[in-house]
């Protein structure tokens, strides 16, 4: 069965493709040599003579020098680093940490930065996306000092392919257009071409795909000029992979074999030709030639476990998953996407985030640090030069005149000094201000960083259960003869999935059509017992169904001010909450009362609940109680209450779902139509939730 175009297929796909353009960039634009600088095409088609012809080199080297170190065994360090970078990442990394440590003895800058650059390449290579950020940070601080434009731009393409990996897009462009306009100011055209296969792989991943092949195109243009293979084979395989993720088979096929030609015609990435293997098994797989799709995922899984490539080795569970499940293998599928999700999760995790967020920081440290020592190093150049003018004086003046003079100078030197002064001062003022700004930034970026992962980790566990469990049972009834009584139950099973899936997607809309201001909501006069009393009717059959209670009275005619609509919708949502939580055998009560003196009551500011104060209703205002005799509230359950994305210590007690959006999107509804929400609970002793809306006149 395949899988729907943009959802996980495509997902798998592009993260492949982003590996493929990023290790490009880092590994074959342009390495270094402890000789001659050669071009990036001779790297691409050197052998594995040259290679052991250097190690023999490095040893002879060695034994001549035992306890020598200078620039050129850097060099000889580095090119090796480089040259296992594609097909021995240990050894890479044993010979980029050795060079490391030799350069920090001989304070060389440029040695140092191309080990931190190679040990930041095999990191990426194998998954560890926040080690080889701070890699690569700490390699551009190296570059910048020395002033090296070439290296600057390849290690930004390379972090522009660690935000990708992030789904960071902005941030990625951000980064690729940093390289792009270093190219362009060089002249060097290679450099700007696999700059543009970056971009496009972005947009792509965007599903901006008439930018994507504009891009694509346009590389291949100048791979063709510069008569570069490699570079060829890259913009064929983007081109062959939009084809792919879009489920055109036919179309990608032809493209997928040239890349395969140009790369087992040369000495391969084996990383690159690992991931082009699993673009031929998913493409055969869609074409139901199970034979092929097989032999290229072995081939694939082989030359993840030999490069230890943890995202080369996820990419081939979720292949192999969509593999046994197009087969029917139900057992195997679900086992390697256990091992997919497992995977995944060891490699994009909060911590993670928080390293590659800690290296940005320092990278940003770095650069105001410098910019107070230039001011610093400006101010003490003025001071010598304020002393060189007064000892020059001093040896011209005599008697009187010398005196009057000295007086004059320190007078006009102690000025200048005090301005210098009161400048650095405010120098350091703009940069104590900017810092501030950085922080409170940074808090705003974590803040919205913590809504994406619980907005994808909604999507990835809640989403990713019903749909599997639909994508099964149907199988089953499709492939296999089952009786009534199962057909029904399965039905049954699939159309609850759906249900819940429905719920998750349209709290997530409303949610997000809220914060964006796009709901106009309706307010007029309307009888507030009869929409409440519709609201009962409604759940009344489903309490029962869970052996719940469902009560109804209503103390008041009055009419209340609002969009009739969202008022509903709200009170379904916390009638539905109160039966969710409430145990087989107890009671949900629903109260209308109209005008009269409310007791004054805590209300909670804010989503945090770290603030509060007491609320005095006003008497124009009708009131609905929803009280349940479920578990009730904890102190730290009721400061988070209407939070978005907020799990609560209380679970379901029926096994039922809740994506934490319910709560948040009553209380922003509520507060639209100048209404107050809040919850009266003791913990153990059930909850009532009360909303006051204004009464019409």
């Amino acid at each position: 069965m395949r899988l729907p175009r943009n959802f996980s297929f495509a997902i798998i796909i592009r993260i492949l493709f982003c590996t493929t353009l990023c290790l490009y960039a880092s590994s074959c634009l342009a390495r270094a040599a402890f000789v001659q600088q050669p071009s990036p095409q001779v790297f691409l088609s050197s052998s594995l003579s040259h290679t052991d012809s250097l190690e023999r080199e490095l040893a002879a080297y060695k034994r001549e020098r035992p306890q020598f170190t200078d620039v050129k065994l850097v060099r000889m360090l580095n090119t090796l680093a480089n040259d296992h970078v594609m097909n021995n990442p240990p050894k890479a990394m044993e010979y980029a940490e050795e060079a490391k440590k030799a350069a920090q003895t001989l304070g060389d800058k440029q040695g140092q930065a191309e080990a931190l650059r190679i040990v930041g390449t095999v990191h990426y290579r194998q998954g560890t996306y926040d080690n080889a950020a701070q890699h690569f940070f700490e390699s551009l601080k190296f570059y910048e000092e020395i002033g090296e434009k070439r290296d600057i731009a390849r290690v930004w393409n390379s972090l522009g392919g660690t935000y990708s990996k992030r789904s960071n897009y902005r941030q990625a462009i951000e980064s690729y257009q940093k390289a792009q306009q270093l190219y362009l100011s060089l002249g060097d055209k290679q450099g700007f071409a696999n700059t543009l296969s970056n971009i496009a792989l972005v947009y792509d991943e965007q599903d901006s795909v008439e930018i994507a092949l504009k891009n694509y195109e346009q590389a291949l243009g100048i791979w063709k000029e510069l008569n570069n293979t490699m570079g060829i084979a890259t913009a064929l395989n983007g081109i062959g992979t939009i084809y792919l993720v879009r489920e055109y088979y036919a179309q990608a096929l032809p493209y997928l074999l040239k890349v395969q030609t140009i790369l087992e015609a040369s000495a391969p990435d084996k990383l690159r030709l690992g991931e082009l293997y699993i673009n031929l098994a998913n493409v055969y797989n869609g074409q139901h030639d199970y034979t092929n799709a097989k032999k290229y995922l072995n081939n694939a899984l082989a030359l993840a476990q030999e490069l230890r490539s943890r995202s080369l080795l996820q990419a081939c569970y979720f292949s192999l998953s969509d593999f046994y499940s197009a087969q029917g293998n139900y057992k195997l599928a679900l086992e390697y996407a256990r091992l997919d999700n497992q995977l995944k999760d060891s490699i994009f995790n909060d911590q993670s985030d928080k390293r590659l967020a800690n290296a940005e920081a320092r990278y940003e440290l770095v650069q105001k640090q410098r910019s107070i020592e230039k001011s610093q190093r400006d101010l003490q150049l003025q001071e010598q030069k304020i002393q060189l003018q007064n000892q020059r004086f001093l040896f011209l003046a005599i008697g009187f005149v010398l005196v009057a003079a000295v007086v004059i100078l320190l007078a006009n030197g102690y000025r200048i000094k005090q301005k210098a002064a009161v400048e650095l001062q405010k120098t350091n003022n703009e940069l104590e201000l900017a810092n501030d700004v950085i922080a409170r930034k940074n808090e705003h970026l974590e803040e919205l960083n913590t809504e994406k992962n619980e907005f994808f980790g909604i999507v990835a566990h809640d989403l990713k259960n019903p749909i599997l469990s639909i994508k099964l049972l149907a199988q089953l009834m499709h492939d296999q003869s089952v009786s009534d009584h199962d057909r029904q139950r399965f039905t049954t099973t699939i159309i609850s999935s759906s249900d819940q899936m429905s719920r998750i997607i349209s709290n997530l809309l409303n949610v997000n059509a809220i914060e964006r201001g796009a709901i106009t909501l309706n307010v007029m006069a309307f009888n507030i017992s009869v929409a409440a009393y519709s609201v009962f009717e409604e759940y009344e059959a489903r309490a029962g169904a869970k052996g719940v209670q469902l009560h109804f009275d209503s103390f008041s005619d009055a009419d209340c001010l609002g969009d009739q609509t969202a008022v509903m919708q709200i009170l379904e949502n916390i009638v539905s909450n109160a039966i969710k939580y409430s145990p087989s055998g107890k009671n949900v009560w629903m109260r209308i009362y109209g005008e009269r003196a409310w007791t004054p009551h805590e209300k909670v500011l804010g989503g945090n609940g770290n603030e509060s104060e007491i609320v005095q209703s006003s008497p124009s205002c009708v009131r609905i109680e929803v009280q349940d005799e479920g578990p009730g509230l904890s102190d730290d359950d009721k400061k988070k209450l209407f939070g978005k994305f907020m799990r609560l210590s209380a679970k379901p007690t029926n096994g039922e779902q809740s994506t934490g959006l319910g709560l948040s999107i009553v209380k922003k509804m509520v507060s639209s139509m100048n209404g107050e929400v809040w919850c009266e609970s003791v913990y153990g002793a059930g909850a009532t939730f009360i909303v006051e809306l204004p009464q019409a006149d």
